[in-house]
């Protein structure tokens, strides 16, 4: 059974490779977001095993984000891993 990941980070580029490896290696159904916003409407009307949260994004940042995640009863049980920041090299 494919497990559903929501990736949200501000930068398509850190998305893409994030997408590419847990799709290839991991074989997880990868969803997207650009922003806290687009996040709080995709785990809404998705259904998601966990959400790849960076916390350094411009107007709603990780934390806001993950604030309005919990508040929301659909959205409050799923399970948010919270990145610092990714920088590909």
């Amino acid at each position: 059974m494919s497990r559903n990941i929501l990736i949200v980070d501000d930068e398509e580029d850190v998305q893409a490779i994030a997408k590419l490896g847990l799709e290839m290696g991991a074989g997880w159904k990868v969803l997207t977001a650009c922003s806290g916003r687009e996040a709080l409407n995709v785990a809404a009307n998705s259904k998601l095993d966990v959400i790849l949260l960076d916390m350094m994004m411009p107007d709603m940042d990780g934390r806001a984000t993950l604030q309005q995640l919990k508040a929301n009863p659909i959205t409050k049980s799923i399970p948010v891993i919270l990145l610092q920041h990714l920088r590909l090299l």
